[in-house]
């Protein structure tokens, strides 16, 4: 007996050794690939303590930086950080990791975790057409949006605070003023938050924000709050659509808007033959995530370019000058005595045509990228070739998009921000006929790109545009406190801190 379980044991140690060492070490396909750690290939808790610590992106990168555009992160986990490996992953339409299911809202899936490609292509179809870059810039109850968001809530705020030399937190207004702008495009101007007139309500949802997102105790009573929150605008959106403009809505000073894209949903959920008590929790859910990215995405972006810009007068002035040239200017407070006149803006394509104003953009958004981290997908049974590797089915795989923007042959010093980068004849584009602008848009990789590349990409782009003309050409803002500007090592990279505290100066 003695001897039978001896062997036994023998014969298990000998199995855990071939199954847990020989293979991955040497038999496995992805033993070819440089190790991130020495124990990437056997074990995978190198990266989940660096996960788990708020080192990961950091991390990934500098394995990069040390073994080159493929490295294994863990036993079943691969990085790539090149051309080809966006090709294959991205474009090639793999799945996506289940690890987004941790996002999922009301139990009911979003373009966010939606992971078998086809639903998620019959998912994205639904909303392609009124995200699209055409019709942002063609909807005019996107400009009403804009105008009263701008003229009566945003602008406002800022000449008060300016005028009693009272700092403001950017990061949490720009945050209250992204999610304004995203609800009132989802749900109508009338059903919309109201967040950038009551900044002290935003602060607790942005407490319960945290709560869902960072794993605090009482992570599972704030999601159900923000859920609740979410039904009760999608609930008045449908009542908006089920009947006409009723007296109450007329007796109000905002306008009324179109709840553009709830109404699109709903119709085309109703047409693909979803049931109907699944349906206001399918919509509730897109509606949710959209909030949720909008308000993060956009505000991380507009922070640091706040930043960026308030370290440099210099360039404060230079993008004053373009904005000036815009037709109408967008100034506040307006000499017009037409309320129609004092609240019209510029078309969207005249400050989408702004030079220096987009190179500010871009080049926010390849430093400060909002989402700089991993974004996981599956290789398919069938396996794929990346880089000259062999990678088989199930392997889980990635790219970052610090990686990809900190790639020094591609962005001259990458760590610094040079917004003429951007810019036709800039100093990447200039030398033995390099093009370094169209080369760089090959890596620029702040909204993704494939079938899964950000939707709301071109909304986001047109807000942060216009929010920067708007505020640039009637102030300038200096840092009051800038401690803790570091990003968080997170899926969406804010402040360390929370906060960046600006000074607002309005210019006569």
């Amino acid at each position: 007996m003695g001897i039978f379980l001896q062997a036994t044991a023998t014969a298990c140690l000998v199995w855990l050794i071939y199954h847990y060492f020989i293979i991955p070490l040497f038999l496995s396909p992805l033993s070819k690939i440089p190790n991130a750690h020495f124990t990437s290939p056997c074990i995978s808790t190198w990266i989940w303590w660096k996960r788990r610590t708020g080192f990961e992106t950091r991390s990934i990168f500098a394995a990069h930086q040390k073994y080159g555009s493929i490295v294994r992160l863990a036993p079943n986990e691969v990085s790539v950080a090149s051309l080809d490996g966006l090709r294959q992953v991205y474009l090639g339409g793999f799945d996506r990791s289940p690890w987004y299911n941790q996002f999922v809202n009301y139990q009911t899936p979003s373009l966010v975790n939606i992971l078998p490609r086809e639903q998620h292509s019959t998912r994205k179809r639904m909303l392609t057409h009124v995200f699209s870059k055409s019709y942002l810039q063609g909807s005019t109850d996107l400009q009403t949006i804009s105008s009263v968001l701008l003229f009566r809530r945003l602008l406002p705020f800022l000449h008060s605070m300016a005028l009693t030399d009272n700092p403001i937190d950017v990061f949490q207004l720009f945050q209250a003023t992204s999610i304004d702008f995203m609800s009132a495009y989802l749900f109508g101007l009338t059903k919309s938050t109201n967040f950038m007139r009551n900044l002290s309500s935003f602060q607790r949802y942005l407490s319960l924000c945290h709560a869902k997102v960072r794993f605090y105790p009482n992570r599972a009573r704030a999601a159900e709050k923000l859920e609740a929150h979410c039904l009760s605008l999608c609930r008045a959106a449908e009542s908006f659509l089920q009947s006409s403009i009723s007296s109450e809505d007329m007796m109000q000073e905002t306008p009324c808007t179109n709840p553009v894209v709830y109404s699109q949903l709903s119709s085309s959920l109703s047409k693909s033959g979803l049931s109907p008590e699944h349906k206001p929790l399918a919509l509730a859910s897109e509606m949710l995530d959209s909030m949720d990215a909008g308000r993060e995405v956009t505000g991380v972006a507009l922070t640091y370019l706040f930043y960026e810009l308030s370290r440099n007068p210099t360039l404060q002035t230079s993008l004053r000058t373009e904005l000036l040239a815009l037709s109408p200017r967008i100034t506040y407070p307006s000499t017009s005595q037409s309320d129609s006149q004092a609240q019209a803006l510029p078309l969207p394509h005249a400050i989408d045509s702004l030079a220096l104003l987009n190179g500010i953009v871009d080049e926010t958004l390849r430093l400060h990228a909002p989402v700089p981290g991993p974004q996981k997908r599956i290789v398919p049974s069938m396996g794929t070739i990346i880089n000259g590797y062999s990678i088989p089915g199930g392997v889980e795989v990635s790219t970052s998009a610090r990686c990809l923007h900190q790639n020094e042959k591609i962005f001259p010093n990458p760590s610094v921000f040079v917004p003429e980068r951007w810019m036709q004849g800039g100093e990447s584009a200039k030398g033995n006929g390099y093009d370094g602008n169209k080369e760089m848009r090959r890596w620029f990789w702040a909204f993704g790109s494939g079938g899964r590349m950000c939707i709301g990409n071109h909304f986001a782009l047109q807000v942060i545009k216009l929010l920067v003309s708007a505020i640039y050409t009637n102030f300038t803002t200096t840092i009051v406190d800038d401690e803790g500007i570091e990003h968080r090592d997170e899926m969406v990279a804010g402040p360390m801190s929370d906060k960046l505290i600006l000074q607002f100066h309005h210019i006569s």
